[in-house]
């Protein structure tokens, strides 16, 4: 199944789903910070409210001059006291009482602790009642107002807090009247650690500076609890405290909550089903035609009808220039397709070549072994490995005549086809100058003469060329710039011969050749080789040398020639271990046997 043919997710849904879940996300986090900060705010406002109903409890009661008296009062003779809650008239009369009693008397906030302690027993109870109610009335006043949960006073009496004056709404009674509002002189125990803010206003006698809150609906403690000092010569004889209600703050932020969630899943639908159909119009359209547009061309293969459609497509961004893109590109492929059939009909045709020029250099050199079946004076053998089809080694053996062997070992400067016709020219020039009675020196001299015309190529080629004597041992040997030579004598090992070259042929006019003389003995044998076979290189790009030559040399030094160039064959192989293979390696080996 092809790559088109596979099926995908689709641009949309890639797309679509990311941008949803990130909608989401984001959605969610906006609900949770406008929960938390609407929150914050709403019950920061609700502190300073019931902050503000505090405040103005505590001014109500530190109105009253007497308070250093009442309070005290209060606390020891509750339980003397008359209560007359919600009776007006027994007020009344009772201030009129009081007015007799005390000079100047016009309300009972004026009223001073000396003039207090001026009155009788019963005069102290009259004042300490007025001043009671009147306060009460005050709370009941505050707290129908303002509408908070709690509204009272009272101080720490050990381990329990001792209540003084307690605000009522219109449907609540006081614990006297049969009602659950406590009254004075009521007492609860006193819970240390459940309001933080209590604690530390008990303990330094300034109010905390932070919300309380309390979350227990059931026991009716959802609320937001403010506590303030009331004060008397710089000592707090009594707090006030004051709870409001928050729930309604949840209700009002749940429900705007509701609201706002609401708007933007409807906003952000919106704006997502507009998304997905601009993405179908401006990107999944066009990359649909376009899909189908470039099966069909997999399918027949017609750039002629594929072009033009992609021309069409019009989305007026990069989708567009795709198509551009894919338009060209068939086009190219086209023409590309056609260069590639052309090259593949020339690379056809030089294959053929190669291969009848690799086939002509083979017929060219020595090939059938044994080569003089008749001859038991010698044995010879040689083998080219070309690094391309065609090569520019050569090697070469003839007989001048019954008594003479001509032996020629060549490496030509390049590779592949020119290298192969210098050869072949080389090799020939070579040949015709040793048939001709010439001696190796002077075959070289007269060879470099007639390649050095019209070189304009600049090829050489480096020459090991001797002629042996069969029947005395002894041989003429002219070097150009070849590799040395290699001679084992009879019952010893292989031994490279070094001696002074001369330099290629072709390199110079008029060059002059150097003959040396040598001589072999019978058991004797004569290795001769190019240069690959030294330079053949490993992949850790080391040589394989003159010295592991020898050491396949002498692998077998008695061996036969054909298994002499075997053992360095496979010598060369083991070292190489597979890796490219970058010249020419040529070998020649000649045994001696003499007329025995």
């Amino acid at each position: 199944m092809s790559r088109l043919d596979k099926k995908r997710k689709g641009i949309v849904k890639q797309i679509t789903y990311p941008v949803f879940i990130i909608s989401v996300i984001i959605i969610v986090i906006a609900v949770i910070t406008f929960v938390l900060f609407n929150m914050t705010v709403l019950l920061n406002q609700r502190f300073e409210y019931t902050t503000q109903i505090a405040g103005e409890v505590v001014t109500t009661i530190e109105d009253y001059k007497s308070l250093d008296f009442l309070v005290p009062y209060w606390h020891d003779h509750y339980d003397e006291m008359e209560f007359f809650y919600g009776n007006r008239e027994i007020l009344i009369d009772k201030e009129s009482e009081l007015a007799e009693l005390i000079p100047d008397y016009s309300d009972e906030e004026h009223v001073t602790v000396e003039q207090v302690l001026a009155l009788d027993e019963d005069g102290q109870r009259l004042f300490a009642e007025v001043c009671y109610y009147q306060l009460c009335e005050d709370f009941d006043r505050i707290k129908r107002s303002y509408g908070p949960l709690f509204l009272y006073s009272f101080s720490i009496d050990g381990d329990n807090q001792f209540f003084y004056i307690t605000g009522t709404k219109e449907d609540e009674l006081r614990e006297s009247s049969g009602g659950e509002i406590f009254e004075l002189g009521c007492t609860y125990p006193y819970q240390a650690g459940r309001y933080p803010t209590l604690d530390s206003l008990i303990a330094t006698g300034e109010p905390a500076d932070r919300i309380e809150l309390s979350l227990n609906k059931d026991a009716d403690r959802t609320a937001v609890h403010v506590f303030a000092p009331v004060t008397c010569n710089g000592q707090m004889v009594m707090i006030v405290g004051v709870s409001t209600d928050w729930a309604d703050l949840i209700d009002y932020t749940l429900g705007l909550t509701e609201f706002l969630a609401g708007f933007i899943i409807v906003l952000v639908a919106s704006l997502t089903l507009m998304f997905f159909r601009l993405l179908r119009k401006y990107a999944v359209s066009p990359l649909f035609k376009e899909r189908d547009i470039i099966k069909t061309y997999e399918q027949d293969k017609n750039s002629a009808k594929a072009v033009p459609e992609l021309k069409k497509i019009d989305s007026d961004n990069e989708i567009e220039e795709l198509a551009d893109a894919f338009s060209s590109m068939l086009v190219e492929i086209e023409r590309y397709m056609e260069e590639t059939q052309k090259t593949a009909v020339e690379k056809e045709r030089l294959g053929a070549e190669l291969s009848m020029a690799a086939s002509i250099q083979e017929s060219q050199l020595p090939s059938k072994f044994p080569a003089f079946p008749d001859r038991k004076d010698f044995d010879i053998y040689a083998s080219m490995d070309p690094a391309k089809e065609v090569g520019g080694d050569f090697y070469d053996f003839f007989l001048v005549d019954e008594d003479h062997i001509a032996m020629v070992m060549a490496d030509v400067s390049g590779k592949g086809i020119p290298a192969s016709l210098f050869m072949m020219i080389s090799k020939l020039l070579l040949q015709s100058r040793i048939m001709m009675g010439e001696s190796p020196a002077e075959a070289l001299s007269n060879t470099n003469s007639q390649l050095m015309q019209n070189n304009e190529v600049h090829q050489f080629v480096t020459v090991w060329l001797a002629v042996f004597d069969l029947k005395t041992g002894k041989g003429i040997a002219a070097n150009a710039g070849h590799e040395h030579p290699v001679i084992r004598r009879a019952g010893g090992k292989y031994e490279l011969v070094e001696y002074k070259h001369s330099p290629p042929v072709a390199t110079m006019r008029k060059l002059k050749f150097r003959d040396h003389e040598f001589e072999l003995n019978p058991g004797d044998s004569l290795f001769v080789y190019t240069d690959g076979v030294p330079e053949a290189t490993n992949s850790d790009n080391e040589l394989f040398g003159t010295e592991r030559m020898l050491e396949a040399l002498n692998k077998d030094s008695y061996a036969s020639c054909e298994a002499v160039l075997k053992n360095v064959s496979e010598g060369i192989d083991e070292f190489v271990a597979g890796a490219e293979q970058f010249d020419d390696i040529t070998m020649l080996c000649f045994k001696y046997f003499g007329n025995k």
